[in-house]
């Protein structure tokens, strides 16, 4: 399984700190991004982190644990779909992938570990976009909600609907959308070139203008406007 960890947000929500959230020492002395990279099991693939330029050193001083790495390197904020589409072609069509936000906090890692092993048996075996939804404990309209329902012949749950920022609570069937997303790369990029076709192709072209230099992969600005 390959990990892909989102980290270019701009956490601005804990202004007026300087660092973003991932970059920050939240739950304990490790910042949010050396938490999520901790949670990788020896056993996953190196990751591939995909970050906006101007956290540059931020990350690089992050990554100094590892020994094996990717990283792909956002001109402007483009958001996370195509930074996944952008990762997906640095992995092999049929690697499962395990997308990661940077920025979260897991307190129950056996059943994390759990959950990203049952996903990754249901990506490779029924050739799924799988997506961890977390049960609420309140409602909160800040949060994405999934409706799924479960499916008995199944044995897991099937996704209905997503839901963005809903102003009103939604029924006991709605999850907290938690990011995280497990999927084959090549059924990622083939989803994407049916249902977004414009972007598909922004992406591509951004990829071949790339420049890469030893693991790192740096985007032009000028593939995706001012």
């Amino acid at each position: 399984m390959r990990p892909v960890i989102l980290c270019g947000g701009s956490g601005s929500r804990l202004w007026p700190l300087s660092k973003p959230k991932q970059f920050q020492k939240i739950f304990s002395h490790n910042t949010m991004l050396q938490n999520t990279l901790l949670r990788l099991k020896s056993d996953y693939m190196p990751p591939i982190i995909a970050t906006n330029i101007r956290y540059e050193s931020l990350v690089m001083e992050e990554l100094k644990a590892l020994q094996e790495y990717k990283v792909i390197f956002e001109p402007v904020k483009i958001g996370t779909a195509a930074a996944i589409l952008i990762a997906a072609p640095l992995c092999d069509e049929d690697e499962v992938m395990l997308i990661l936000p940077s920025d979260h906090f897991i307190g129950d890692l056996s059943n994390f570990y759990a959950s990203a092993q049952k996903a990754a048996q249901i990506a490779s075996e029924t050739n799924s976009i799988v997506t961890f939804g977390v049960k609420p404990h309140e409602f909160n309209p800040e949060y994405g909600y999934i409706n799924a329902v479960y499916g008995q012949q199944e044995k897991y749950h099937i996704v209905k609907s997503f839901t963005e920022k809903p102003e009103h609570e939604l029924s006991n069937d709605h999850y907290w959308n938690s990011g995280i997303f497990v999927f084959k790369a090549k059924r990622y990029v083939d989803e994407m070139k049916r249902s977004a076709p414009n972007l598909y192709n922004l992406c591509c072209a951004s990829a071949q203008h790339s420049t890469p230099q030893e693991g790192f992969l740096y985007l032009r600005q000028r593939d995706f406007g001012s």
